[in-house]
């Protein structure tokens, strides 16, 4: 199945789809997440052990860890870039699980704000930035098109993404994350 085809399909089960890596190397001790999980392998491996038997993802595979499922992780040398798709079953995300997910990832976190009524020139970043929105509002134009975002709501933007921002008139504040990546996909 093409990288497009899985986004699709996994937005139509309910999961929200992000962009993300990790280091070459890294390794995460047995561990579980309040979230169904899907990842989608971009490029280098991963090597997940559920029950100690671990298998190896790599460049066009696709696995599921369900919420609760004890396993481990252990990223192979060039890294890892792949597509997660995470999907909550008891509740909307919190700030502190979104910190928390943001540091696993290997993000720098970062609590910031903007004024009322800011806008921002189209630009784009040399990292991947996710943010949660922890007070008043800000609205994306990227594509095209626009996305509002509130208090609660969360989003991504990669690197190289041409986009603006508009600030409402209350300004925003947030949490970010911003990583600087490896080109690993093919």
């Amino acid at each position: 199945m093409e990288r497009l085809d899985v986004e699709a399909e996994w937005r139509c089960e309910g999961y929200r789809v992000v962009n993300s890596s990790l280091t070459p190397n890294s390794v995460a001790s047995n561990h579980c997440h309040d979230f169904d999980a899907k990842l989608y392998v971009l490029g280098g491996e991963i090597t997940i052990a559920r029950d100690n038997q671990p298998t190896t993802f790599r460049a066009g595979d696709c696995c599921e860890v369900p919420a609760g499922c004890m396993h481990s992780e252990r990223v192979g040398p060039e890294g890892v870039a792949y597509v997660s798709g995470r999907r909550r079953n008891g509740g909307p995300l919190t700030r502190e699980a979104f910190e928390s997910d943001l540091r696993r990832e290997g993000f720098e976190v970062v609590h910031g704000g903007q004024k009322a009524d800011h806008r921002g020139e189209c630009h784009a970043h040399d990292f991947d930035a996710r943010i949660m929105v922890l007070g008043g509002q800000i609205t994306l134009i990227r594509e095209g098109s626009s996305e509002t975002f509130r208090a609660g709501d969360h989003c991504e933007i990669p690197a190289g993404c041409m986009h603006e921002e508009v600030v409402g008139p209350e300004g925003v504040a947030y949490i970010a994350g911003k990583a600087y990546r490896q080109a690993l996909a093919n």
